[in-house]
């Protein structure tokens, strides 16, 4: 194909380039932590990737609070400055995050549809501290699995084939994208397997949203996988309190 053809990349200073920044990341998701955090100190919290995240940090002697939530802020802040990024941030780039991940939240929301995930809860008076830490765990999720499932897992998947190995960058991309997204999937299941056929359209849907968001972060960066994941899970819980209302 004719070079000259061929679409420019996109500038560094682009919209499409700075959503892939580190520091754009950390800016859009350190309000979010603070609230979880803060949130769940007061109501508690069952999410399983904080607490693993913690786990797996006391294997190197790690112990103090908050360390999987510090953690988070130091790899992007690493990769911030292994980048050699600009320290500048443009607020509008935060906003901009914030639209696009509703956006993309709209397949997620009718793939969820159609797979009849949506059960209606009882509805009683002792559910309102119960709402709110389920608002709170929807926000999390949204934060710590991404961090696990595609930043660490595919950006891992990337530097061992792709740098190390030198194997073709696409095609380890899609293979790490599929793999995180069944290993996401999987993950869910540590805390009880439904009975019967529930099981499994959980952990086909599961898939595809694992994927789905693996795609995100591959092409978007990761804070619209984030903010994609986390307006998720904030529309399943809210509309399992509204269709319990």
């Amino acid at each position: 194909m004719d070079q000259s053809s061929a679409p420019p990349p996109p500038r560094r200073d682009s919209y499409a380039r700075q959503t892939h920044r580190p520091l754009v990341c950390l800016a859009f998701i350190a309000p979010l932590l603070l609230l979880f955090h803060a949130g769940t100190a007061y109501y508690g919290s069952s999410l399983l990737a904080p607490r693993d995240l913690g786990r797996l940090l006391k294997y190197f002697g790690a112990t103090a609070a908050y360390l999987p939530a510090l953690l988070i802020v130091a790899v992007l802040l690493v990769q911030h400055l292994a980048k050699r990024d600009p320290w500048e941030l443009a607020p509008v780039v935060v906003v901009g995050v914030t639209v696009e991940s509703l956006l993309w939240t709209v397949p997620l929301v009718v793939m969820n549809l159609l797979a009849d995930r949506l059960v209606p809860q009882a509805a009683t008076a002792e559910n309102a501290s119960r709402l709110a830490q389920e608002v709170l765990v929807a926000m999390g999720a949204g934060i710590y699995e991404e961090f696990i499932f595609r930043l660490a897992l595919i950006s891992l998947a990337l530097f061992l084939f792709v740098d190390l190995l030198a194997l073709p960058k696409e095609a380890v991309a899609v293979c790490a994208v599929i793999v995180s997204g069944c290993l996401f999937s999987l993950y869910h299941f540590l805390g009880g397997v439904p009975e019967g056929e529930i099981a499994w359209k959980l952990f086909v849907f599961r898939t595809l949203a694992g994927v789905y968001l693996g795609g995100l972060f591959v092409t978007r960066g990761l804070a619209v996988a984030i903010g994609t994941h986390a307006f998720f899970n904030r529309f399943v819980v809210l509309a399992r309190a509204l269709g319990a209302g």
